[in-house]
């Protein structure tokens, strides 16, 4: 499948129906294949990557990078019409929506899933159960949720070999990864040797994606979705994000620096 190459980042550029199919064969029928990494970069992760080059090499090392912010679609077409890329995006590919045909797959063919990180989706805080595999909770058909960690930033030993022990015996096909950038990325690269040593087909990060699925944050109507005004919705939702969407500016200045470029 095509990419473009945008803010040094090579996104993925095809169609939802194209990479469905991708990702069907990938999890049904090339189980030879190694565990495949699925990250989704927007615009507030782009500008991170400027000031994170240990996340920028990260997101290099996914197998795929999916467009999840509308600001990057028109980026790229912004850039297309000045001369800056060969190619514009043809579509934004949301990761809930990516998250959402996965987990129907998933139930389709009876393969396990396993969400690590997250907060509160079984519906009560389970304290420091974390500590051991009594943290592996079933939250739908095939299924799991794990916190994993208390605290991201001081990861204990023991909740690592807890984390390992629950994907030894669990054997998901699908790991997804909710620790939020740039830690899920870095987690997913630090961690292939052991989702492939136990069958894990695909990881993918997907930030609060579950936070929509499991509907403990409602997902903007369809109109607002597919004029790209989704994050507007969610600002409103969550007026504590404005912090992070402020980074929206800097990114449009980033987008101004590519099509002024020399």
């Amino acid at each position: 499948m095509q990419k473009v190459r945008l803010f040094g980042l090579p996104i993925l550029n095809t169609s939802k129906k194209e990479f469905f199919a991708t990702l069907q064969d990938s999890l049904l029928v090339d189980q030879a294949k190694a565990t495949l990494s699925i990250f989704t970069p927007n615009p507030e992760q782009v500008v991170l990557t400027k000031q994170d080059p240990a996340f920028a090499k990260n997101l290099q090392q996914a197998d795929y990078l999916l467009a999840d912010g509308i600001g990057l679609v028109w980026a790229s077409r912004l850039l297309k019409l000045f001369g800056r890329l060969p190619a514009a995006l043809t579509e934004r590919l949301a990761g809930v929506e990516v998250v959402e045909y996965l987990l129907d797959l998933a139930q389709q063919h009876e393969l396990k899933a396993l969400v690590i990180g997250g907060r509160d989706y079984k519906g009560s805080y389970q304290g420091e159960s974390f500590e051991d595999q009594s943290s592996l909770l079933k939250i739908g058909p095939n299924l799991y949720w794990t916190e994993a960690y208390q605290e991201k930033n001081e990861i204990l030993p023991v909740e690592e070999q807890a984390l390992a022990a629950i994907i030894k015996k669990l054997q998901p096909s699908l790991v997804f990864v909710a620790l939020g950038a740039p830690d899920q990325e870095k987690w997913i690269v630090e961690h292939l040797q052991l989702l492939q040593s136990n069958r894990v087909r695909t990881a993918m990060a997907v930030g609060g994606s579950f936070d929509f699925i499991l509907a403990k944050v409602p997902r903007a109507p369809q109109l607002v979705q597919k004029i790209g005004l989704e994050w507007l919705y969610r600002l409103i939702k969550q007026p504590w994000r404005y912090r992070r969407q402020l980074r929206l500016l800097a990114f449009i200045k980033l987008t101004w620096r590519e099509i002024l470029a020399t």
